[in-house]
């Protein structure tokens, strides 16, 4: 692989920086997020005014979506439909280009998108973007229980936990300045090009905690799937609850079959980004 992102680097950097910083927005979709959703606001509102930050909000209940500092766009499916929620967000991504952006970040409320740290923060990399639209090289933070203890959501992430896994389900072409049509779960783009930026992350923070993960698939078993998600058993982790089985998959499923878990240490200078 060294060969590849190193050529990849190399194209990456050969891109013209733009004159005048880009306008950009952020894009999220979620129901009942009162863990993920805030830790998305306070780390991309660094990043992007409060106007810029456009969160979907299919009916949720639980109060997380009744707070500032982001424009809320109500939206309804009564059962998780994953092909309506891709449809959904490209709708306003293509919208939000239409009406002057120049970059458009999409991510699920669980993804944090940071260029590594030596290079600076994502307000920086998005300054210079000057690409058509680019993958994220995936990471996933796996919470090890018997040396770590449950998250403070009061304090940053990564202070917290030491070791992450690399996911290529999670090497999401997130960041564009075009039109995107993307694969359901928005896993790539729905005509398999690839354009990877290796110093570009999105740390999947899905298995941040134990307790908490175990909890959030307990509420997410309880709605109603659609007809064709089922059939297809997309995303279909997010419903086990057992206790026995719930902790194989948390421990040594990256849920991408033949792709197994090798963790790697966070490096210290990733621990206040998130």
């Amino acid at each position: 692989m060294a060969p590849y992102v190193a050529d990849a680097r190399r194209r990456q950097r050969a891109r013209p920086v733009p004159r005048v910083p880009p306008r950009r927005a952020v894009i999220t979709i979620v129901h009942d997020e009162p863990v993920f959703l805030p830790i998305w606001l306070g780390y991309y509102g660094r990043f992007f005014d409060p106007r810029d930050i456009y969160v979907l909000d299919n009916e949720t209940t639980d109060g997380s979506t009744e707070r500032d500092g982001f424009v809320r766009i109500p939206v309804t499916r009564a059962e998780v439909d994953h092909t309506w929620m891709v449809r959904t967000v490209e709708a306003l991504q293509h919208d939000l280009l239409d009406r002057g952006y120049d970059v458009v970040v999409v991510t699920d409320v669980d993804e944090i998108i940071a260029p590594v740290p030596e290079l600076g923060d994502l307000g920086g990399y998005l300054d210079g973007f000057g690409a058509e639209w680019v993958n994220c090289l995936g990471y996933e933070v796996l919470h090890q229980p018997a040396a770590e203890p449950p998250l403070e959501l009061s304090r940053p992430v990564l202070t917290q936990r030491g070791h992450w896994f690399p996911n290529g389900a999670y090497d999401k072409a997130a960041v564009a300045s075009a039109p995107m049509t993307w694969r359901p779960g928005f896993h790539g783009r729905e005509d398999f090009r690839y354009d990877l930026d290796p110093d570009l992350r999105l740390i999947h923070l899905h298995r941040m905690d134990f307790d908490l993960c175990l909890q959030r698939h307990r509420t997410r078993a309880r709605r109603r799937w659609a007809a064709a998600d089922a059939d297809r058993r997309w995303a279909v982790h997010n419903q086990i609850t057992e206790d026995e089985a719930f902790a194989r998959w948390f421990f040594t499923d990256s849920s991408i079959e033949g792709f197994p878990i090798r963790l790697e240490p966070i490096r210290s200078n990733w621990r206040e980004v998130v």
